[in-house]
């Protein structure tokens, strides 16, 4: 009888050996897919097990007493944390729990699940939840669209899933109260600014706003004088041949420290003695060679318009000789126009 006792109980415990090994449990973090979360954002756990025989799922929950296992077997929350459980029809079981917008006190705090309230058994995930504020926005470039519109974009580097958007200031030359707040869709790293004013200094600055309202620091201050190109500088021109010469000139350096929509092109424009147009083309270079001058004339006025995104700039002109190599030359200009030459 003895003998068979023990027979017995070395069954039982050899039963429950193999009922606790075959039993294996899985827990992932499924949302969001990236480590460490954002403040606010949904965090799902999902806990999958296998098991011999049919029962509870245990969850350790952030919150409660540290060497309490929660039994879950339905829909229920603790401490925020909301759980289910749902049996398969192959016998495993998954069991979810989720933070709708998880807190940054969470940060480092243990969430665990298995099978058994043996802690040993346990599948534990520490969660890690980002709680520095964004940085700073950089490499922040802009692109004229039209006359009265641009195109910001910028470079955000680090912790991009937690931003929220970003908030553009624009400052113009208008007076102090003229302050205009936009902001982005999402974030993406980009924006449009409508409605500027010719002839208005306007300065920008890129604020980037995480998922729980944190403002990061100011990008550095963007200057842009919205403006037509001034008027080219420092006019020369060499003959080549009796009917042939080149000229070249330079940008206005009055922007140099200070942005502009930059130019496009220049029309070029030949008068002869009489005021006639006997000569126009156009030219993305600072230098162009003209052929083709009658001989009619010696003397020729060449003017250069430079163009830009929102219109024409002023033009300057220079007198030439085609009987000589000297030039005698004078830079005279025309009021900033948007409209047609």
């Amino acid at each position: 009888m003895a003998i068979a006792a023990g027979i017995y109980w070395c069954l039982f415990l050899v039963h429950l050996i193999l009922l606790s090994s075959a039993t294996e449990s899985e827990l992932v973090q499924t949302s969001p897919s990236y480590s460490p979360v954002c403040p606010g954002d949904r965090l799902v756990f999902t806990c999958t097990i296998t098991p011999v025989v049919p029962g509870n799922v245990f969850w350790k929950i952030p919150g409660q007493n540290p060497d309490h296992l929660e039994p879950v077997t339905g829909p229920e929350t603790h401490h925020n944390l909301i759980l289910n459980v749902t049996i398969n029809e192959d016998g495993t079981i998954t069991s979810t729990g989720i933070y709708e917008s998880v807190s940054v006190s969470l940060n480092g705090s243990e969430v665990g699940c298995g099978r058994t309230q043996v802690f040993a058994q346990l599948k534990i995930i520490t969660i890690n939840i980002r709680t520095d504020p964004p940085v700073a926005v950089s490499n922040i470039s802009i692109t004229p669209i039209n006359n009265n519109t641009i195109f910001i974009n910028w470079l955000h580097e680090q912790n991009i899933q937690c931003i929220v958007n970003y908030k553009v200031t624009v400052n113009d030359s208008n007076g102090s109260s003229s302050q205009y707040n936009h902001s982005t869709i999402g974030n993406n790293s980009n924006i449009t600014v409508p409605s500027l004013i010719i002839g208005t200094n306007y300065s920008f600055i890129i604020i980037p706003i995480d998922t729980i309202g944190r403002e990061g620091p100011p990008s550095s201050l963007i200057q842009y004088i919205w403006n037509v190109p001034a008027q080219v500088v420092n006019i020369s021109w060499d003959q080549i041949s009796t009917d042939t010469i080149t000229i070249w000139w330079n940008n206005t350096q009055v922007y140099s420290t200070i942005p502009v929509p930059p130019i496009q092109y220049y029309i070029i424009k030949v008068y002869n003695t009489s005021n006639s147009i006997i000569y126009t083309n156009n030219t993305n270079d600072t230098n162009i060679t003209i052929t083709g001058l009658p001989l009619t004339d010696a003397n020729y006025t060449v003017t250069i318009i430079p163009v830009n995104v929102i219109g024409y700039g002023p033009s300057a002109t220079v007198n030439v000789r085609n009987n000589s190599l000297d030039s005698s030359s004078s830079v005279s200009s025309t009021a900033p126009s948007s409209g047609q030459y």
